[in-house]
């Protein structure tokens, strides 16, 4: 099933600005009757006859039975299609008290609305073509961005950057379709050569791949780089965290075994996001409790983009730091030299601690001496695991979208892998496949979708918006 342009026969109202205490409050109707509704509960101080479109209209609103003013603020009319959701569109600012903006909504409902539904405005958007699916998806990522690098991100799939190269992939595959069926449809006296799939085949493929490719970094963009703190207990692991926070988030104590549980916090550094966690340490014969946390870290290690495996400098290496060592082998690390206030017994470019290439750091997380090189390094790692070093932030595939692609990709390479082979399938075998694929990227911009997808996508999404 694809978009509907229907129109809704109903009007839906939420409150669109965070639940709170603030200047200003607004509530967002859409609908065919959110005008005639709107001015119910929302009285011009000049009335004018209709309300104009795309002007706001300073007023009142009121209690629609007893006229009492309840609040004064700011009408704006957004008339259909070219409005957010392709209906009637009336925004109403007005002080951001709970209370206020919870009783004018209240009695905008009495007049003949309904309370929106998680998401349906950009579902109405999106079912009104206003948008596709892709740029619905960097709607509530936008909303959610811990980043400018996020940001950006998701701005480049709104403004359908994304979409179009989806686009371009779709039209390929439609084209090649048409050719080959229009060949089968010819007679079998038409001397008409066959078409040539595989070069056409493998530039779609192609583009496929560089979207895949490029899927793991726009990940990155939007969530940011998950780097995780390891180390044997009393490394100063959880000192270090709260360094880098610039607070103490962390309880620090001298006794083995103070953090549990994985803690996460958020860092922003150059514009990237770094999630960044503190984890309990590694250590052998650990009690029941901490064998758990132990076990958890061990969980987030491997799904770690970044570790930050710590040393206690001041002492030389022993077992449990060669497990730690060793756990992080096959992880992109920084090796943190740690609490050279005590002095140095590590020598930091020991080959002892791995790997020559990988960035080392001597600190006190304590004083803080030498945390600007870990900054440092940090940024550089981001830099680079992002793609931001580039003139130009792309717009990267979603989770749903990577498994879309991934599902369209399937057929072509089967295709090629014959054609390589000499084995060239018929006609007809082409075309299915191929058409197999096209329906995978549709699914991607919403051309083809079911009512289940959207309650999932949607359900992400505030009631507001």
């Amino acid at each position: 099933m694809g978009p509907s342009l229907r129109q809704f026969a109903d009007t839906i109202v939420a409150v669109s600005t965070p639940r709170g205490y603030s200047g200003i409050g607004v509530i967002r109707l859409s609908g065919p009757d959110a005008v005639p509704i709107a001015r119910r509960v929302f009285r011009a101080a000049k009335e004018s006859g209709e309300w104009p479109d795309r002007r706001a209209l300073y007023g009142y609103a009121i209690d629609p039975d007893s006229g009492k003013i309840l609040d004064d603020g700011i009408a704006l009319t957004m008339k259909g299609p070219a409005s957010y959701t392709g209906e009637d569109v009336v925004e109403l600012s007005l002080h951001g008290s709970p209370m206020v903006l919870d009783m004018i909504t209240h009695h905008i409902v009495r007049m003949g609305a309904r309370p929106a539904e998680r998401g349906e405005f950009t579902r109405r958007a999106f079912l009104s073509g206003r948008m596709d699916l892709v740029q619905a998806e960097a709607v509530i990522d936008l909303i959610e961005a811990t980043s400018p690098l996020g940001v950006e991100e998701a701005r480049s799939r709104l403004d359908r950057s994304l979409s179009r190269e989806i686009g371009d992939l779709s039209t390929a595959l439609r084209d090649l379709a048409a050719d080959i069926d229009a060949y089968t449809d010819f007679d079998e006296d038409d001397e008409q050569p066959p078409p040539e799939p595989e070069p056409r085949l493998r530039a779609v493929l192609s583009k496929m791949e560089e979207l895949l490719a490029d899927a793991a970094s726009g990940k990155i963009r939007r969530e940011g780089v998950k780097t995780v703190i390891v180390g044997k207990p009393n490394v100063g692991k959880s000192t270090l965290f709260n360094l880098l926070l610039r607070s103490d988030r962390m309880i620090v104590t001298p006794y083995p075994g103070t953090t549990r549980d994985p803690v996460e916090e958020r860092l922003v550094l150059d514009g990237t996001a770094f999630a960044l966690w503190d984890t309990a340490g590694i250590r052998k014969h650990p009690e029941t409790v901490e064998a758990e946390g132990i076990r958890r870290t061990v969980e987030q290690m491997i799904s770690a983009d970044l570790v930050l495996a710590v040393f206690d400098g001041s002492n030389e290496l022993d077992d449990e730091d060669r497990e730690v060592l060793e756990a992080c082998r096959e992880k992109e690390a920084i090796i943190v030299v740690n609490k050279i206030d005590l002095g140095t017994a590590i020598d930091p470019d020991s080959p002892q601690l791995g790997p020559r290439e990988r960035i080392r750091v001597s600190l006190s997380a304590m004083t803080g001496t030498g945390l600007d090189s870990l900054v440092q390094a940090l940024q550089e790692i981001g830099t680079r695991v992002t793609g931001s070093g580039r003139d130009t932030t792309s717009a990267a595939l979603s989770l749903r979208g990577v498994l879309l692609v991934e599902s369209a990709a399937a057929p072509l390479r089967d295709l090629v892998s014959c054609m390589e082979a000499g084995e060239l399938p018929g006609p007809e075998i082409v075309s299915l496949e191929v058409r197999r694929s096209l329906q995978c990227l549709e699914e991607v911009t919403g051309e083809r979708v079911d009512e289940a997808i959207l309650d999932r996508i949607f359900e992400r999404f505030c009631v507001g918006k």
